[in-house]
């Protein structure tokens, strides 16, 4: 078996964001292939594997990871156990994450500002996200649908008369 490590892309960042996987959990990779991509604050970067193999994922897509971090294993493809029926991999990877407390400034990623730019997004859109550092896949969360911010422990849960079930209001 081989580990598939993030390397240190930079000296600047202690974690980065596995931002997509290039190939399905179970899927045979070879050696030289792009399996991941990787977003640090400066850039998107590709993760490649050293060696060929079975690949077994192990963080999902939007995860965020530290150098040194395994994220995927490789087995030899006569050692690799059959696939496993259960809930898909991609749907469980979108799973989105609940959102942080806002911060007073954000440090947004130069990819993600390209995306801003490209969308005509501001700064102030991005506030809702809950998030002090902002990436070019938390950009791109916002693109893909509506972000409900989290309620605050002061706000009151309201029951409806008509059908009496609980609504939060604001």
């Amino acid at each position: 078996m081989a580990d598939i490590r993030i390397p240190r892309l930079n000296t600047n960042d202690a974690s980065y964001v596995l931002v997509e996987w290039l190939v399905d959990d179970g899927a045979t990779v070879q050696s030289g292939a792009t399996v991941a991509t990787v977003e640090t604050s400066k850039a998107l970067e590709d993760l490649v594997s050293e060696h060929t193999g079975v690949l077994s994922r192990r963080l999902p897509a939007g995860a965020d990871c530290r150098p040194g971090q395994v994220v995927a294993v490789l087995t030899p493809p006569s050692q690799a156990p059959p696939p496993v029926a259960g809930p898909d991999r991609e749907e469980a990877d979108r799973t989105p994450q609940a959102p942080r407390v806002v911060p007073a400034a954000l440090v947004i990623t130069e990819p993600a500002r390209a995306l801003m730019r490209e969308h005509g997004i501001d700064e102030q859109d991005l506030a809702m996200l809950g998030r002090a550092l902002i990436r070019r896949s938390d950009v791109a969360a916002l693109l893909a649908g509506p972000v409900v911010p989290p309620l605050d422990a002061a706000e009151v849960t309201a029951v409806s008369q008509e059908d009496g079930h609980a609504r939060p209001t604001r």
